[in-house]
This record gives C-alpha cells, sequence and structure tokens, in this order.
C-alpha cells in the first residue's frame, strides 16, 4: 500500500468541519475495519482511506451505476489504488462508516445502528446518493423509535417522508395542551408553525363549540378502525362517542323483557350507505383536515 500526502480538497473537508490540524494526520490512512484487502475500489473521506468492493455500490446505489458508466480522462483511474482514490467531501468519516454497517454487516439480519442519529446519518447518505433499498430500511427503523413530534416533522421535512406517521406528529401538535415553544417554533420553520398555530385554535374552538351544542367532534380510534385509519394513529385519538345504534336497540329489548313483553329481536344487519369510502383517504374528522392542510399523502 503506498502512503499519500495531503491534497488541498483533503485540507478543504478540514475546514468544513472546523477540525484542528492535530486531529488529523498528515497523510491518508486505512480505516481499520474497511480497508478489505481485496477491495477492488479505494475511497478517501476525510484522511481516511476505505477499501471496499465497487460492484456492492453499482448493484444498490443508481448514483454509483451512473459515476462508473461513464468515461473517465485518458490516463486516470480514479478509486483503483490508494494513490487515486475516489474522493468525497462534505461528509464525515463517521458518517461513511454507518453506511458501510449496513452495505457489510458484521452479521446478517442484525443492524448496528441503534440510535436515531445513527439512522438518519444512513438516512441522509441513502438518499444523497441514491440507494433506494437502505432509504427504506433507514425510515422504516427510524418510525419504529421513540422520538417527539418535533423530530418526527423535521425528519419528514429533510427527508420527503409522509404518511401516518407524519400525520401522527401533526395530529399531536394541533390537539395537545401547550402551545408551540419558541424554539420548536425555530425548528419547525415559520410556515409550518404558523399552520400549526392556525389549526390548533380552529380544533379547540370547534371542540368548545361542540361541547355547547352537545355534538361529538373528535375523531375516536374506533371511527379511525370503521374509517381504515388504522393503528398508527390512533395513540392521539380518544374521547367517548354516542354509542351505535345496535346497543340503543338493545337497551329497549331489555326494557320490554324486564316488563314482561316478549319481544323478538329484529334480524335486519345495520345497512351501508352506498359510495362509503375505505381506506386512509376517508379518515375523517380533524385527523382528515391536519392531513389536507399539510398535503399529507396517506398511500405512502
Amino acid at each position: 500500500m503506498s502512503i499519500r500526502s495531503s491534497s488541498p480538497s483533503t485540507s478543504t473537508v478540514r475546514g468544513q468541519f472546523h477540525e484542528p490540524d492535530d486531529e488529523l494526520p498528515p497523510f491518508a490512512v486505512p480505516h481499520p475495519e474497511y480497508y478489505l484487502e481485496d477491495g477492488n475500489l479505494v475511497i478517501q473521506v476525510e484522511n481516511t482511506l476505505f477499501r471496499v468492493f465497487r460492484s456492492t455500490f453499482t448493484r444498490h446505489s443508481a448514483f454509483f451505476k451512473d459515476l462508473f458508466s461513464l468515461p473517465g480522462p485518458v490516463g486516470t483511474a480514479e478509486g483503483l489504488d490508494d494513490d487515486n482514490p475516489l474522493q468525497f467531501s462534505g461528509i464525515s468519516v463517521v458518517e461513511f462508516e454507518r453506511l458501510l454497517w449496513v452495505l457489510y454487516p458484521p452479521r446478517y439480519g442484525v443492524h448496528r445502528a441503534r440510535t436515531t442519529s445513527e439512522w438518519t446519518s444512513i438516512l441522509s447518505l441513502a438518499t444523497r446518493w441514491d440507494f433506494t433499498d437502505i432509504r427504506t430500511l433507514a425510515i422504516r427503523e427510524i418510525q419504529s423509535l421513540d422520538i417527539s413530534p418535533i423530530d418526527k416533522v423535521v425528519l419528514a421535512q429533510e427527508f420527503d417522508i409522509g404518511g401516518h406517521w407524519l400525520l401522527g406528529a401533526y395530529i399531536a401538535l394541533c390537539e395537545r395542551a401547550e402551545p408551540l415553544l419558541i424554539s420548536e417554533g425555530t425548528r419547525l420553520g415559520l410556515e409550518t408553525a404558523m399552520r400549526v398555530a392556525q389549526l390548533r385554535e380552529q380544533l379547540r374552538s370547534s371542540s368548545r363549540k361542540s361541547s355547547r351544542m352537545g355534538g361529538y367532534h373528535t375523531l375516536t380510534q374506533s371511527a379511525a378502525m370503521r374509517h381504515g385509519a388504522g393503528a398508527t394513529i390512533n395513540a392521539y385519538m380518544t374521547v367517548a362517542v354516542k354509542p351505535p345504534r345496535t346497543e340503543r336497540l338493545q337497551w329497549g329489548i331489555d326494557r320490554s323483557f324486564l316488563s314482561g313483553s316478549p319481544v323478538v329481536p329484529s334480524a335486519r344487519k345495520p345497512s351501508q350507505k352506498v359510495g362509503m369510502k375505505k381506506g386512509p383517504t376517508a379518515i375523517p374528522g380533524p385527523a382528515r383536515l391536519i392531513a389536507e392542510a399539510f398535503g399529507i399523502d396517506l398511500s405512502r
């Protein structure tokens, strides 16, 4: 293996991350785990050399597939060895390591990434370099973690994540008792924060009006399930509702029985309205209002 001196691009990376000179070696060094002796692609990130397999990257990434299909200048072999590595600026060694956790797992079916920060790093590079399957995996793992509604919305804005996961976060923000903090509004952005505040006031006003009129406006878990909303948002939707018609009919039967009058229960099944929509797009009440306000695609 040959040793390379520091290049101008390395100095640029050092300046971008504001790292002192003594934190980076004066020359590029092999990574202790991901410098594979039989690899055929050398990548330099900061002052660290990674030696991996080109086929792994071209198979899973449209970006790398297109990159290596382009003809290079005569006499160059970028990525072939340590003297001509494929260099990337604007990312850190830690971020690239985390992507390699997924591409080269120590054990199949076991993910080394555990935290939101780790999976966000993986999602960032997967999105940047068009690793479609890894992006899908990272989103699924992030959605399984316990993170705040604010963090969910921020991640969804940055990486274009939608669906019921995002809807649940907006419902939590719009229906919670406390208004947004200044720090939260700063993270969400002015437009999103204003829209959350408007919807929150609209829902609270509708709730007060509904209470005076004796109505039932809040979406419940049972209503959501009947309209196909699924279990992903039921944690944010709880309140008592009017008993269904079948229960009211049963109460009438019990009273007649107690009075001694024989009553035969009706065999007629409750009718379903023709044309009633099913599926996520049929969510009624506040959830539908919030989904429409933020343009959330519930089919994702």
